[in-house]
């Protein structure tokens, strides 16, 4: 059984006959509020009321599952996950996606404090944590007495293998690409710096985080000529095809402890892939042989590395024939798991039900 937000089954394409079931009934989460002074006050004050809601809706949820059930939270926005359970028997498994935050930890601000409260409060409370990847354990195991697992991200999904469908937003010609949300430590700046010195055509796509970060990437794309930079959210649709249809991917973190989708979805697509040079981005493409690392703080290098990696990718695919999504090459070190079946995702679902409640 599955809690999403309404309009889940479209987005998944999850037909009425899918073995999962679906209860779309978690309200939306509420984007904007008024921007007068009083609007301002209410805004907090809302904004827990909507996860008080929440928690509402995912306990109605938790009354219709078995008794010994287990709750997987994706979130760890609920400080108090035990609340959630309908029943004493159920257990709560948690995922804490990013165990090292993206903000400066020496001198975060009031938000920034409340969600670090809020993602170990979760963590200390829940009967299991999973995390991806082994550093990301070991922090969380630094702070909660509670069972952690790791696990790899999965490389399989349907977003990865499904047929890209044709779209004008994506350029004929051959292109990098960074894409997904962005964030200061996202260090796309530097990429753009590369992809100029490299003269490699770059696009940038995702939302930014905040309209100051879109303002300072948007000029430093327009004074860079190879650079095409949009600061949209993307629909699965198009991000889907702007991975499946990229030269190269780029990653270029400036610091970063999780895993990172993106790279699994370039891996599961077989696209090549150009990050910086960070232990946990190195352990999660394990031999994937389309991997390259570089010092994104060195333009010169990773702009070599880019350069390279686009020079075989756009050669490669004029001289080899299409192959099916998924097959265009060994998935690394999630070569034998079969994406038609996803098989990747046992150990991930071995996990979240090995919770027991405590």
């Amino acid at each position: 059984m599955a809690r999403l937000p309404p309009g889940a089954r479209e987005y998944l394409g999850w037909g009425s006959d899918h073995p999962i079931q679906v209860v779309e009934t978690v309200p939306p989460r509420r984007t904007q509020s008024p921007e007068s002074k009083i609007g301002k006050i209410l805004k907090p004050v809302l904004q827990v009321a909507d996860l008080l809601r929440e928690h509402a809706a995912v306990r109605s949820v938790a009354k219709q599952a078995d008794g010994r059930a287990v709750l997987a939270l994706d979130s760890t926005k609920y400080p108090l996950p035990r609340v959630l359970c309908a029943s004493r028997g159920q257990a709560v498994s948690v995922f804490v996606h990013n165990a090292q935050p993206h903000f400066d930890l020496s001198n975060p601000s009031v938000r920034e404090r409340v969600l670090l409260w809020l993602e170990r409060s979760c963590a200390r409370r829940s009967d299991q944590v999973i995390t991806h990847g082994q550093d990301q354990s070991e922090i969380v195991r630094g702070y909660t007495s509670k069972p952690v697992s790791a696990v790899d991200l999965p490389v399989s999904s349907r977003l990865e293998l499904a047929d890209a469908p044709v779209s004008s937003a994506i350029p004929s010609t051959p292109y990098a690409l960074c894409i997904g949300e962005m964030r200061a430590n996202k260090g796309i700046e530097l990429a753009m710096d590369a992809a100029v010195r490299a003269d490699i055509p770059l696009l940038v796509r995702g939302a930014a985080e905040s309209p100051e970060l879109s303002y300072a990437l948007a000029r430093r794309a327009a004074a860079g000529r190879c650079v095409d930079f949009e600061d949209e959210f993307l629909s699965r649709e198009d991000f889907n095809a702007f991975i499946l249809n990229a030269a190269v991917i780029v990653l270029p973190y400036t610091h970063f402890d999780a895993h990172s989708g993106v790279l699994a979805k370039a891996v599961g697509a077989g696209v090549p892939v150009v990050s910086s040079d960070l232990p946990s981005l190195r352990a999660q493409a394990g031999d994937y042989p389309q991997f390259t690392a570089a010092d994104v703080h060195d333009t010169d290098a990773f702009g070599a590395a880019l350069r390279t990696a686009f020079d075989a990718a756009v050669s490669g695919s004029q001289d080899n024939s299409p192959q099916p999504v998924g097959e265009r090459a060994t998935h690394g070190t999630h070569a034998a798991s079969s994406p038609s079946k996803h098989q990747d995702w046992v150990p991930t679902v071995a996990a979240v039900m090995s919770a027991e409640r405590a």
